[in-house]
Parts: C-alpha cells; structure tokens; sequence
C-alpha cells in the first residue's frame, strides 16, 4: 500500500506536469553550440595577437649570436695552420623614432574594436535568430492545433448531420458540403506538419540537439516591450548600433592607415647596443679574446623609393573615402529600417487590440449559429462558415501577437539594445508549464 502511495506521489509531481523547454533555456544552448560566436570571438583574438605585435615592434629588439668555427690557412712559404675560433654577440636595438611602427600599433588598436564591435552584432544576431525560429515554431504549432481544432469541429458536425439526414431532416448536399471540408481540412493538416517538421529543424540547426515541446505565451499576458521614442533613437544610433559603432572604428583605421603610410616619407631614427667577445681576427685570423662593447644611434632618411610609398598614400587615402561612404551608405540603412520597425511595432499593437475583439465577436456568432442550426434554422454551410470565421479571426490574433513580439525585438536589435535582458523579457512571457503539444 505504501509502495502505491509513494508511486502516486511521485506521478503527481513528476508526471502530472508537462514542463515545455523556454527561451532562456534554447538560447543556452544556441550561446554553446553557434559557430557565429566562435568565428567572432576567435576575430576578437586575432586582433589581440596583432596588437601584440605592433605593439611588440615598439619594444627593444634583443638578440644573441654565437659563432664557433674551424679554420685551415695555407699560406706560401709556411706550413698548414688549423685553428679553431668563436664569436659570441649581444645586441639590443631600441626604436627612437618611427612613426610608421607607432601608427601602426594605433592602428591595430581600432581594428581590434573593430572586432568587438562585430562580436557584439553577432550576439544580437544570435539572440534575434533564436527568438525568431522558437516562436516560428510555436506558430507552426499553434496552426496545426488550429487545423486539427477545426477538423474535430468538422467531424463532430458530420457525425450530427449524418444523424440528421438518416431520419431525412437535412439534404444531401449538406452532407456532402461537410465531408468535401473535411477532405480539405486532412490536406490542411499534411501541410501543417510539414511546417511544424521546417521550424524545427531550423530551431535544431541553432541549438544542435533534438527540439522537445517549447513553452508556450501566457494566455492574457500583456506584451510589453519598452522601445523608447523613435527621435531619440534616430538621433543617437550610432552610438548605439554595434554595426555603425564598428563602421566608426574603420574609418578610424583608415585614417591611421593613412598617417601610417605618409609617415613613410619621414626619417626613421634608432638605437643599437651590442657587446662581443671574440678571438676571430680580421679575414677569420686568429686573434688574442678581445672584447668590444658598441653604443650607436641610427638615423635612416628615405629620398626615393620609385614612388611606392607615394602610391601607398594615394590607395590609403582611397580607402578611407571608401570607408566613410561605407559608413554613410549604412548610417542611412539603419535610419530607415529603424523608423519601419518602429512604425510596424506600433500597428501591429492596435492590431492585436482589434483581432481580440474580432475573436470575441466571431465566437459568439458561431455559438449562436450553432444553436440555430439545432434548431433547424441555420443550414450546415452557416455553421460552416461562422466556425471558419472564428477560426480564421482566432488564426489572426495569434499571428498578430507573434508578429508584434519578433518585431519588437527586431525593433531593439536595429536600435542596438537588444541584449540578454530583452530575452529574459520575452521569457517572461512564457509559461513553462503549458506546452505547444
């Protein structure tokens, strides 16, 4: 008897209760598995390393050098002398001035923001993806529960109506009309799960493992988004936006890349110190150890290099022009796909307002036709009709409601603020308790 009781309990807690996988829970596993964020962050490191390495060139350049050798003179007149002899060398080299190396670290130091600024749009990407493919999938299966909703509604109809046109009180064609939308509704129904399997292979792609039962929106909950006001966000989306923020460091690039370049005209001035200690003579004679210790500075002034240097300028000074066109082209983008969304965010709002009421009202005509029609009043075609009324207007409601969130936050990633906050928001909106199946 205890052993039943404690089964019951466990049902009751474990199986009772079907948890659906939430957003946050999706998006974990797409953060683990997209290579989109490992292609960007593996930039990032790049762009680590090459800083290093300007910044390397700056430093002082040391290095060691040993020389052992065995030598053999014949000389005319005296016997064949073999001798052995060694060279040890250190030297140090110091940059003093040269603008090309310090441009150049500069220049690095954009690129690498560059980079993670790039890393910062992929993240937002991701994020979009995945909020995007979880509610189209959602879609696809609240139209498959739709569809088959109907073709339950339908069969009931055709059950009552067979009933009915076995005692003789309907037509034929009646009968007829309800088993030609049932046909269609078993067509509706292949091509609905053909959605489904779409969307969840495609939410599969992001989070590399199999798609379970999603959680699904909270009935009632209201959608709320915070979004701002579209002039402050036109106003300052370049400071927002990482691709503009990123476009902004290139131009930045471009113009060091320039000064780097000019400074290829300017004298380059160094400073070397190297200490040895040999007992190899002139022409490799041997020698008594000498030691010699050397202190020089360097100064390096180009004159003509058959005019590379001054077709370098003229490529950098093109590519500047192209990065701020680049910059331009996109700054006016955004602006305009901003202002869409925004507009799109605000309609689809009032829309979800009317199809609310539409769903209200075409329920109750369908009640009522319902009722008609068990009256003999109504013919089965109205009853038909209605139900797909309010069908269509309850198909309409929860497309607006998908629609009004994947805009919104397609509304914060043009902005630039659609961070992990905004997907914990969504989430919000999920009840985990009651899935899509």
């Amino acid at each position: 008897m205890r052993f039943v009781v404690y089964c019951l309990i466990l049902f009751a807690v474990f199986g009772g209760v079907s948890y659906g996988q939430d957003l946050m829970e999706t998006y974990q596993q797409v953060q683990v598995s997209d290579p989109r964020l490992k292609i960007d962050a593996l930039g990032v490191e790049i762009g680590v390393s090459r800083k290093k390495q300007s910044f390397g060139a700056l430093l002082p350049q040391v290095s060691i050098n040993a020389n052992v050798t065995s030598n053999t003179r014949r000389s005319e007149g005296f016997p064949i002398d073999h001798y052995s002899g060694k060279r040890y060398t250190l030297s140090i080299n110091q940059t003093v001035f040269d603008l090309q190396k310090l441009y150049a670290w500069q220049r690095s130091g954009a690129v690498l923001e560059e980079f993670e600024f790039h890393l910062s749009e992929t993240e937002a990407v991701v994020r979009l993806d995945t909020i995007e493919r979880y509610f189209a999938l959602l879609q696809a299966n609240d139209e498959l529960a739709l569809v088959k909703e109907e073709h339950r509604a339908v069969q009931a109809k055709k059950d009552q109506t067979q009933a009915l046109y076995d005692k003789q009180l309907v037509k034929i064609t009646e009968l007829y009309e309800i088993i030609a939308r049932l046909d269609k509704l078993e067509s509706d129904e292949v091509d609905a799960v053909q959605q489904v399997s779409f969307a969840q292979e495609s939410l599969s792609e992001l989070t590399q493992q199999r798609v379970g039962s999603l959680a699904r929106l909270i009935d009632g909950k209201e959608l709320v988004l915070s979004t701002g006001y579209l002039p402050d966000h036109t106003e300052h989306l370049i400071t927002t936006n990482p691709t503009l923020k990123a476009l902004k460091k290139s131009i930045k690039a471009a113009k060091l890349n320039l000064k780097q370049q000019k400074s290829g005209h300017y004298p380059v001035v160094g400073a070397q110190l190297s200490k040895q200690q040999s007992d190899i003579g002139f022409d490799n004679s041997t020698s008594r150890i000498s030691d010699t210790e050397v202190a020089g500075l360097t100064l390096t002034m180009p004159i003509f290099s058959g005019g590379a240097t001054s077709a370098r300028v003229a490529e950098a000074r093109q590519q500047l022009a192209i990065s701020k066109a680049t910059f331009d082209q996109e700054h006016r983008k955004a602006v305009k796909e901003l202002k869409d969304e925004f507009q799109r965010v605000d309609g689809l709002s009032r829309r979800i307002k009317a199809n609310k009421k539409a769903v209200e009202s075409a329920r109750k005509s369908y009640e009522a036709m319902d009722k008609s029609f068990n009256l003999m009043i109504a013919t089965v075609t109205d009853v038909l009709d209605a139900q797909q009324v309010y069908l269509e207007s309850k198909r309409s409601l929860k497309q607006a409601l998908y629609d009004y969130i994947v805009s919104s936050v397609r509304l914060k990633y043009k902005i630039g603020i659609l961070d992990d906050e905004s997907v914990h928001k969504v989430n919000s909106w999920l009840d985990t308790e009651s899935t899509d199946y």
